[in-house]
């Protein structure tokens, strides 16, 4: 009687384990969070998130040269510069899309021009990148296109993905459209969505190529004060390449001005405006400066 007690027992523990291996085969295990690999340097406190060490890069002729600069944790920098100084491409070397020819970008420490491509995808998960056009899939609703990097490092709870583009679209002041096609919305809802997919998969780095281009002025100034509030609130960096004083004036703790593929100024915005250099002044004030020291309006 006990023996046929026992053998009840064993063949029901048998049985447990095996329904829940099957269940394990045929719904696969919720994942919530991103697969990322852990760095070294995120046990460092006081480090620079980024810098830059003589960094060179030419096309058919020169374009960035010897650049040398560096970014700290929480900070908004901005670069400015004319049309060909450099600016999108510094941000593609910084995002690992392009490497020096010579020089070095370190990431946390790490020398990304010398990445082989699996290493730099772990990086990039680090490193969202807002482009200028976007780069938002037009086929895609606004919520599909917010989910979209969720999907691409892992997760697969769809409860997880649906409420972190709910509360993302919440962040950027897009509440209920998540079915909304995307090719409906205004030009400042495209970039809005563009955001919140950057952010969705909780980066340390935001690089946006000119972020308010195309945009009108007071939907411009909401976005600036946006990429503001998301550096402080979801403890970002970023880097903000643009034309757009106006836009700095909220959003930069400092700037850059490019000039020949190089750092001609490097402070806060205060100090760019209060420079008595020629070529700054003629910059903040939209006009082109010769070479020969004179002033001319850009046509």
């Amino acid at each position: 009687m006990l023996f046929n007690i026992f053998v009840s027992i064993l063949l029901g523990v048998y049985g447990l384990i095996l329904i829940v291996i099957l269940l394990r085969v045929v719904l696969p295990t919720k994942i919530s969070k991103p697969k990322r690999r852990f760095l070294q340097s995120d046990l460092i406190e006081n480090i620079n998130i980024l810098e830059l060490s003589d960094v060179k890069k030419s096309f058919d002729q020169p374009v960035l040269q010897e650049i040398s600069m560096s970014v700290r944790k929480g900070e908004i920098l901005g670069i400015l510069g004319q049309s060909g100084t450099g600016k999108s491409v510094l941000l593609k070397l910084v995002a690992g899309f392009l490497r020096p020819d010579e020089g070095q970008v370190f990431f946390k420490g790490y020398d990304v021009g010398k990445m082989t491509e699996s290493n730099l995808l772990e990086i990039r998960k680090r490193v969202s990148y807002v482009f200028q056009s976007s780069g938002i899939f037009d086929s895609l609703s606004v919520g599909e296109n917010i989910a979209y990097p969720l999907r691409e490092q892992g997760i697969t709870d769809e409860k997880i993905i649906r409420e972190r583009v709910n509360n993302l679209l919440e962040i950027v002041e897009l509440t209920g459209q998540m079915h909304r096609r995307y090719d409906r919305l205004t030009s400042g809802g495209k970039k809005q969505v563009a955001i919140a997919r950057a952010i969705a998969n909780n980066p340390e780095i935001i690089l946006y190529d000119e972020p308010t281009t195309g945009i009108d002025p007071i939907i411009r100034k909401s976005l600036s004060r946006l990429i503001r509030k998301l550096n402080e609130q979801e403890k970002l960096t970023s880097v903000v390449v643009t034309h757009d004083l106006k836009c700095l004036d909220i959003v930069a703790d400092r700037v850059i001005l490019l000039k020949d593929g190089r750092i001609y100024f490097e402070g806060d915005l205060n100090e760019l405006k209060t420079s008595g250099d020629k070529y700054v002044q003629a910059f903040i004030g939209g006009q082109r400066y010769t070479q020969g020291g004179s002033i001319r309006t850009s046509a």
